[in-house]
């Protein structure tokens, strides 16, 4: 018995199966599933300006010498 390549097991199951169609379900059933289209916050979440959570960005450069005994400061 000869093995099959990847590619070809790939090409016959695609053909052969069948895509799978959009289906709307509770979000507690959804675990596991994958998202047919995009989805949009409607608003801020959170209403606020929060850094903890919208974090920063820094080169390396303008960091390497930065530490606990070293700090630096950075403009915004």
């Amino acid at each position: 018995m000869a093995l099959v390549g990847l590619e070809e097991v790939r090409g016959h199951i695609l053909e052969r199966v069948p895509p799978a169609r959009p289906t709307r379900v509770p979000l507690g059933d959804a675990l596991g599933l994958a998202l047919s289209e995009d989805v949009a916050a409607t608003e801020p979440v959170p209403p606020f300006a929060n850094s903890a959570m919208d974090g920063f960005a820094v080169r390396r450069a303008d960091a390497e010498t930065a530490g606990i005994e070293h700090p630096i400061r950075l403009k915004l």
